[in-house]
């Protein structure tokens, strides 16, 4: 008897326990759903914009999507094959098309990216170059420094799911990226359009060159003066194998995992602006979630990280 008395004595003070800790954090949510109603864009756009320029990011309120700053700190660093194959390790499941070329003396690489970042869905263009001629005969080994300012040329995206628009960006760049929150996607579901606009035929000529080595036909590729178009749907260059189907798999089911949560906890809300402010107060967790998957977490440490063990092209 006594012993039935100290079990229910338990039982009741877990029932307690948890019914105080519900009530408080249904209170909790409730002041957090008010403080986003009461509080204005501009100061929800700047919370969610000092919360990510450590990274290298920031949020575009009508574009509705998360995009590189220009003058971010990956601007430092370079870029090499070897980060296309540990992109699955920060939960990217993408597609990459690198264009090697040859223009002024030094080696290019134009690359392009699109499929699934952590809890976005997104694309990338970027475009690098060769610090100063090697020895290094294969441009696939060789670690690409990004171009200087004055070499930026101006880009445009368009990237589609099925048939359908999420985004489309136009500025003279280095990295033009865009990452549309809480969408779930395949890389096979996604169309990239691009569009690049050379500052002479020499350079244009060179990159198209690039192009047919990578298995592109004329019929591909829109050429009108200095600037050249394409569509990417299916990549003509060999993917990354350092992981296997099922390990890429198991990432994409995580991936979708944290887009349903992130959809469903944030339900009450229809704008990403007010979805990001809710988080931020209630759920600084999930939050956290956002920030430390796909391309915004690829931090400083996996950049000195990865470069020491690619070869240098200088």
């Amino acid at each position: 008897m006594h012993i039935n008395w100290i079990v229910f004595g338990i039982a009741a003070a877990i029932l307690l326990f948890l019914i105080i800790f519900f009530c408080h954090r249904y209170h909790c949510h409730k002041r957090a759903k008010c403080r986003v109603r009461q509080r204005s864009d501009q100061e929800k756009i700047r919370d969610i914009n000092q919360a990510l320029e450590p990274f290298g990011f920031a949020y575009h309120f009508r574009k509705d999507i998360f995009y590189s700053l220009e003058h971010a700190w990956q601007r430092t660093f370079g870029y090499g094959k070897l980060y296309d194959e540990m992109a699955p390790a920060m939960n990217m499941i993408i597609q990459s098309e690198p264009i090697y070329f040859e223009y002024g003396g030094r080696r290019w690489m134009i690359e392009f990216w699109k499929g699934q970042y952590g809890i976005t869905t997104g694309a990338e263009v970027g475009i690098y170059v060769e610090k100063k001629p090697g020895r290094e005969e294969d441009p696939r080994k060789i670690f690409y420094q990004c171009v200087p300012e004055e070499e930026e040329i101006p880009i445009g995206m368009v990237l589609c799911k099925n048939g359908k628009r999420l985004f489309q960006r136009d500025k003279r760049h280095w990295w033009l990226t865009g990452f549309s929150l809480g969408e779930f996607s395949w890389p096979g579901e996604l169309m990239l359009e691009v569009s690049l606009n050379f500052p002479d035929l020499e350079m244009m000529e060179s990159f198209l060159e690039g192009c047919y080595l990578a298995g592109y036909s004329k019929e591909d590729l829109h050429v009108w003066y200095k600037r050249v178009s394409f569509r990417l749907y299916q990549p003509k260059t060999e993917q990354p194998k350092k992981y296997g189907k099922i390990f890429r798999r198991w990432i994409q089911w995580q991936n979708q995992h944290n887009c349903r949560l992130y959809q469903r906890v944030t339900k009450d809300f229809s704008r990403t602006i007010d979805k990001l402010d809710y988080l931020m107060q209630a759920y600084p967790r999930i939050f956290r979630i956002i920030i430390k998957t796909g391309r915004i977490a690829w931090g400083k440490k996996n950049h000195e990280l990865y470069r020491k063990k690619v070869r240098p092209g200088v």
